[in-house]
């Protein structure tokens, strides 16, 4: 005689077959179950470490906004402050150059016959010289014209 199993939707020979079977099947059924229910317990766990990581994200991205706010408004005032500065520094060594520049103009004015001056200031060592006497390029040039002159006048004798 034949069995058949609904649940299967198949026929045995035995009885002990087709209930050996089906318990299997049912074990299948019930294994993929457990399967589906430990996935879905998982999931929900990595679920809330996401959800953790985004609030996460949120927060550091407000903290960021927040910071960086702070930063803007620091490197602006810093600025300013190093502006400001610079421009009453700047201000008061263009009137020194200024001052330094005219009383050198004027120096120079009421010594055309020539001068040699040496400034000192702490390690900042300056020498100003002027002289009427030719420079060695000017002398070169004249000695240079004296043996031209030599040469054309034992040319032509």
């Amino acid at each position: 005689m034949k069995y058949y199993s609904e649940i299967l939707n198949k026929n045995f020979d035995k009885v002990e077959d087709l209930e050996k079977a089906e318990k299997e099947h049912a074990d299948a059924i019930k294994a993929k179950e457990d399967a589906k229910a430990l996935v879905k317990k998982e999931a929900e766990v990595v679920e809330e470490a996401f959800k953790a990581r985004n609030e996460a994200r949120l927060e550091y991205n407000k903290k960021l906004v927040e910071a960086r706010k702070a930063y803007n408004e620091k490197i602006t005032l810093a600025k300013k402050d190093f502006e400001a500065c610079l421009s009453e520094m700047s201000g008061a060594l263009e009137a020194a150059e200024k001052d330094y520049d005219a009383k050198l103009k004027e120096f120079q004015k009421n010594h055309p016959e020539g001068y040699h001056i040496t400034l000192k200031d702490g390690d900042n060592v300056v020498t100003l010289t002027s002289s009427n006497f030719p420079t060695f390029k000017q002398l070169d040039q004249e000695f240079n014209d004296m043996l031209d002159l030599f040469g054309n006048l034992l040319r032509r004798w």
